[in-house]
Formats: C-alpha cells, sequence, structure tokens
C-alpha cells in the first residue's frame, strides 16, 4: 500500500506542476500577443462588433 501512495503523490505532483506550466504558458502567450499587436497598432476593440 505504501508503494501505491507513493508512486501516488508521485504523479499527483508532475501533473500538477504540468497544469501550473500550461497555465503560465497561457499567460505569457496572451500577454506577448497583446504586446505585439500594441506595438503594430491593432486595436482589438474596433474588431469587435458592439452589443449595442
Amino acid at each position: 500500500m505504501s508503494a501505491f501512495l507513493s508512486s501516488f503523490a508521485s504523479y499527483l505532483i508532475k501533473m500538477i506542476i504540468l497544469v501550473a506550466l500550461g497555465i503560465c504558458g497561457g499567460f505569457i502567450g496572451v500577454k506577448l500577443r497583446k504586446s505585439n499587436d500594441r506595438k503594430k497598432g491593432i486595436n482589438t476593440m474596433a474588431d469587435t462588433p458592439s452589443e449595442e
């Protein structure tokens, strides 16, 4: 039983690390895209239709 819990904890820690890396990558990607669009002068709000 101890080997099972040790293995389970190991996989759980790996999963948490991979999820955290994925979330960080997403935030970094969005930040870089917004920065790149700002440098090019692209206004993202002008492309979306208004709700009114």
